[in-house]
């Protein structure tokens, strides 16, 4: 268990560097006029900008991990988790407990993928 651990560690790692915006970055565009609360939180906040960065980077390597059918589940949780983060709007606590937890999911799907021996 540890060992998947410390490959997830060491894969977000290297995404991060590999990712095709600035390490960072937010994995949405800060630029754009018309960002929701909490994107705009999110983009003013360096710690939740790291924690976007490192959620969706989790989430990018573990889609590339898994079986069709477990991929799709994986991006319809995404897609609930998005419409949860909203209800944060720019409460920076809720936010940051929004990322830890989807973080310990991400984990936990990492730590469940089926893998041949």
């Amino acid at each position: 268990m540890h060992f998947k651990k410390h490959i997830l560690a060491a894969l977000i790692v290297i995404a991060s560097y590999s990712h095709g915006s600035p390490v960072g970055a937010a994995s949405f565009d800060c630029a754009k006029t018309d960002l929701a609360a909490d994107e705009k939180t999110i983009c003013e906040n360096r710690a939740l900008n790291d924690q976007d960065v490192r959620m969706a980077t989790t989430f990018d390597i573990l889609t590339q991990l898994m079986a069709m059918g477990a991929r799709d589940e994986l991006k319809t949780q995404q897609s609930e988790w998005l419409k949860h983060r909203q209800t944060c709007a720019a409460d920076v606590a809720c936010l940051t407990t929004a990322y830890e937890e989807r973080m310990k999911k991400l984990g936990e799907a990492f730590l469940n993928i089926n893998r041949p021996l």
